[in-house]
């Protein structure tokens, strides 16, 4: 008697208990589990961040939403979790490609490349070569060669007057 009571109650039809989720599964009760393991309306939590969505959003938020997914940088290809290769990594990432930031410079260089990049730009401010004798002008690195030619004898008078300074100095001692 047991049995086939049993046997009624398994066959009973029913709904799957995400109906108000979207599922339109209608089914045998000795079914239900099976199904509740496949269905895609089933909440599922990410392995990794612990979010609760519906199965058949899982795929896409473990590649393009989840911020603890692997990512990889696209510029170097180093390979970490998203959300720290978003925020820390792309702040020191070598191959990421950066405008020069001299005014009037928009040459793209990989940031491992901007230093050498800035030591010939012909738009960084430098310093006269004359600096240290007393030429305090700076200026875009294009225009120093017009700078040097035109302030030779400038240069020069500075030069001279420091060489005097430094002798003053020797003879004192």
């Amino acid at each position: 008697k047991d049995k086939r009571m049993e046997r009624e109650i398994s066959h009973l039809q029913i709904y799957c208990t995400n109906k108000n989720e979207g599922c339109s599964w209608q089914g045998n009760l000795k079914d239900i589990d099976t199904h509740i393991k496949a269905c895609s309306n089933q909440k599922v939590t990410c392995d990794k961040c612990d979010d609760v969505m519906q199965r058949h959003q899982l795929e896409f938020h473990n590649s393009d939403e989840c911020l603890q997914r692997y990512y990889k940088c696209p510029h170097c290809e180093a390979v970490g979790i998203y959300i720290l290769m978003i925020f820390s990594h792309l702040e020191e990432c070598p191959d990421l490609v950066l405008t020069c930031p001299n005014e009037g410079c928009k040459d793209k260089i990989k940031r491992r490349e901007m230093g050498s990049h800035q030591q010939k730009c012909p738009k960084e401010v430098i310093k006269c070569p004359y600096h240290d004798i007393g030429c305090e002008t700076e200026m875009k690195r294009e225009k120093m060669d017009e700078h040097m030619e035109t302030n030779t004898q400038a240069h020069l008078k500075n030069a001279v007057e420091k060489i005097r300074e430094q002798q003053q100095t020797v003879i004192k001692f």
